[in-house]
């Protein structure tokens, strides 16, 4: 039976940018930057990315995310599609599934992964868990 096991923590602030209404409904773009911490490595990595959100009729929000974590050759990029729940009081769950590549020895074991990812999201900040899936 998979598990899963906790890769890393993201927190990030959000800048959004309007795009406006698309034939799929509402797109925002929102950049983001802040800081990842993981067991698998020691301190704060920087993260930098954009989340281009199309917000549906339903109110929640189609997620297509494209960042990275780290610097230089400890740079992991990702990629992640998924959903984010809106709510009533202006929050948002995020709920992502995630793919790595990077050429960092260390971490080379996550070309090979899925992550999935669970968050919250208020008032331009982000916080979110990435778990990856272990056979």
């Amino acid at each position: 039976m998979p598990s899963l096991e906790e890769f890393c923590t993201i927190q990030a602030t959000m800048a959004p940018r309007m795009i406006g209404r698309v034939p799929a409904g509402t797109r925002i773009d929102f950049p983001f930057e802040g800081t990842a911490t993981s067991p698998h490595w020691e301190g704060e990595r920087p993260v930098r990315g954009v989340d281009y959100v199309t917000v549906r009729g339903d109110g929640n929000m189609d997620l297509d995310i494209r960042a990275t974590i780290g610097e230089g050759k400890e740079t992991v990029a990702y990629t992640a599609t998924g959903v984010s729940i809106a709510h009533e009081d202006r929050t948002a769950s995020p709920q992502e599934l995630i793919l790595f590549q990077t050429g960092n020895e260390e971490l080379a074991w996550l070309n090979s992964v899925v992550g999935v990812g669970f968050g919250h999201g208020a008032e331009g900040q982000l916080s979110l868990t990435v778990y990856v899936i272990r056979p």
